[in-house]
């Protein structure tokens, strides 16, 4: 482990919050969306094509943490790609991992949850952005629809019922 790491590591969940604030993971999620755009060949970028490899990226390293049934640092770095976008939604995912809190029991099934919430909302920011600069009408396309649980289910209200008069 690197001494920086090992910097990283030795902090609490509430040092890593204050030191990197509530956008931490935020903020790489977006470095990692600006590599994925940099990346792809100045001839034939585009958003559509921008999302998609930031997808294969995510879908990749969230089927790896999917895997996992006991957290540890192998697993977390388990089938890292050596491509700089993987080590940045790893980063990020890792990160978030740290900065939750301790007791309760971190999983890494919330890890996902909120680290996908955020790439989501990134995306959605993108398609909006290009809709202002270019002009063109949003797509939705971004966006994967939640999966519904049975929690979800059971916080439904029912339907108002009409009074009878």
């Amino acid at each position: 482990m690197s001494w920086e790491a090992n910097r990283w590591t030795a902090k609490t969940p509430a040092e890593l919050y204050h030191t990197l604030g509530p956008h931490g993971v935020d903020e790489l999620v977006r470095e990692f969306l600006t590599t994925c755009w940099r990346e792809l060949p100045a001839e034939g970028r585009s958003l559509a094509l921008a999302i998609k490899c930031a997808r294969a990226v995510f879908d990749r390293n969230m089927a790896v943490w999917a895997k996992i049934k006991k957290p540890s640092p192998e697993h977390f770095f388990a089938d890292l790609q050596p491509h700089k976008t993987d080590h940045l939604m790893r980063q990020a995912m890792v990160t978030c991992w740290m900065m939750m809190p301790r007791t309760g029991g971190r999983e890494v099934k919330d890890v996902r949850q909120i680290v996908g919430d955020i790439f989501n909302r990134n995306l959605a920011a993108w398609q909006e952005d290009e809709a202002t600069f270019t002009g063109k009408k949003r797509k939705s396309a971004a966006r994967k629809p939640p999966a519904k649980s049975t929690k979800a289910a059971k916080l439904k209200k029912p339907p108002k019922r009409k009074r009878a008069r």
